[in-house]
């Protein structure tokens, strides 16, 4: 059995993030977890290969590395809401990871994003589970300022969505890799 958590948060960056992002837009974040049975291991490399990202997260269109710099990769999200069919791309950067741990980026073009994916053992044994969090720090694309106010409970309830889907699709690489170990 799976338990999800979800928190939707909805804050504005000041000071020094604010200076680091060179301008005065409001940022929102959005934070949703998952308790699933799959392995921490299995979880923390099926998130490692980001072109799997699609696969739980059916927004993503599609996730490619940079043949030159395997550390950055190009995202394109598309979506339909409030009426309108929405696309937009970035092209993300990896920071340096903590093995087993924390995975996260930071766009560098693009629609401007951040954001981490942690992973945390529970229990021992046969008990033992895997928490994941995922937490997406963004600014609202200029075509949705007039919606604004709707987008982080949107955002909110899609990634917590896509965890869940998460934990199915783990779940099911967990099995084949049972099949043929």
């Amino acid at each position: 059995r799976t338990r999800i958590a979800m928190m939707v948060a909805a804050t504005t960056t000041t000071g020094k993030e604010m200076s680091e992002n060179n301008n005065n837009n409001n940022w929102v974040k959005n934070v949703a977890s998952v308790q699933t049975e799959v392995p921490l291991k299995i979880c923390w490399q099926l998130w490692q290969d980001r072109t799997r990202i699609p696969n739980w997260m059916p927004w993503i269109a599609s996730v490619s590395y940079d043949e030159k710099d395997k550390t950055k990769t190009k995202w394109t999200l598309e979506t339909e809401q409030f009426g309108q069919k929405l696309s937009f791309s970035w092209t993300a950067k990896d920071l340096e990871p903590i093995e087993y741990e924390r995975i996260a980026w930071k766009s560098e073009d693009g629609l401007r994003n951040r954001g981490s994916v942690t992973f945390k053992q529970q229990g021992q044994g046969e008990k033992t589970t895997t928490k994941i969090e995922m937490a997406i720090e963004y600014e609202v694309p200029s075509i949705l300022k007039p919606v604004g106010e709707l987008v982080s409970p949107l955002v909110g309830s899609i990634i917590g969505k896509d965890l869940e889907r998460f934990d199915e699709f783990a779940k099911k690489v967990e099995k084949q890799l049972m099949k043929n170990p």
